[in-house]
């Protein structure tokens, strides 16, 4: 059976602890549920990460001083 996500940013490089590589990232409720290949998975809606980088958690931690 498909996981469902509220989104899915497709195709992107990921950026994280496990290094940089290309990656899904599978979004619930707001929050990230899932990074991996989401190819069985299904979405409200999906976004093409094609030759952009995904940087889990920065956007969160970024402060402007």
């Amino acid at each position: 059976m498909a996981t469902t996500f509220d989104l899915i940013l497709t195709g992107g490089t990921v950026v994280n602890h496990d290094g940089e590589g290309r990656r899904d990232i599978g979004v619930k409720a707001g929050r990230i549920a899932r990074i991996g290949d989401r190819a069985q998975a299904s979405a409200g809606e999906t976004i093409d990460c094609n030759r952009l980088h995904n940087l889990p958690g920065v956007a969160a931690s970024h402060v402007n001083l």
